[in-house]
């Protein structure tokens, strides 16, 4: 990577963190049914609890654990999921921001990921959908990188990501798999 995407990615960084800062210390509505499900889930993760056999849990697997080592880390309160999401949200805008630079000018890349943190595709219900996005994009990424220069790591880093989005939400990672390799 050269010196200007790098300065760009950094820019895109750190036009992330000044957009999605104001949000980690307020979320000004939680819905009991989902956000409540989610706090709860996390809590008895990072007590030792098991998805499926200790609780209820609607999605794949990998998120509650995600999310009990902020709490691990952070302590028990809303601000640590805040923080762990935003984090997804950063890593979903790098992303977009190195996806586009392989095809784009890192000044054109920049302003595209920045308008994409701004207008999060973010979904109120659940926190668990932040690591969907954030692997739907590091695999978009990989397909850029593959189409730029064909070459098998990239392929294998795109399963990767596939396979992490399945342990999130199983049917995306399914029809994500059917579209990265028409795409191929």
């Amino acid at each position: 990577m050269n010196h200007l995407k790098k300065t760009f990615l950094f820019l895109t960084i750190t036009s992330g963190i000044f957009l999605f800062l104001p949000h980690v210390y307020f979320q000004p509505l939680l819905a009991q049914g989902d956000h409540g499900r989610d706090l709860y889930c996390f809590e008895q993760t990072m007590r030792g609890a098991l998805p499926y056999r200790d609780y209820w849990w609607p999605y794949g697997p990998l998120m509650p654990y995600y999310y009990s080592l902020f709490f691990k880390w952070l302590g028990v309160n809303i601000p640590s999921v805040l923080v762990a999401k935003m984090l997804l949200n950063l890593l979903s805008g790098a992303f977009v921001y190195l996806g586009l630079a392989t095809l784009i000018r890192p000044f054109a890349a920049w302003v595209a990921a920045v308008w994409f943190m701004t207008f999060n595709p973010d979904f109120f219900f659940t926190y668990n959908h932040a690591g969907g996005v954030t692997m739907l994009t590091a695999t978009g990424y990989c397909l850029f990188l593959y189409l730029q220069s064909p070459r098998a790591r990239y392929l294998y880093w795109g399963f990767f990501c596939i396979f992490a989005l399945s342990l999130i939400k199983i049917h995306f990672g399914i029809a994500t798999l059917f579209a990265f390799l028409l795409s191929a």
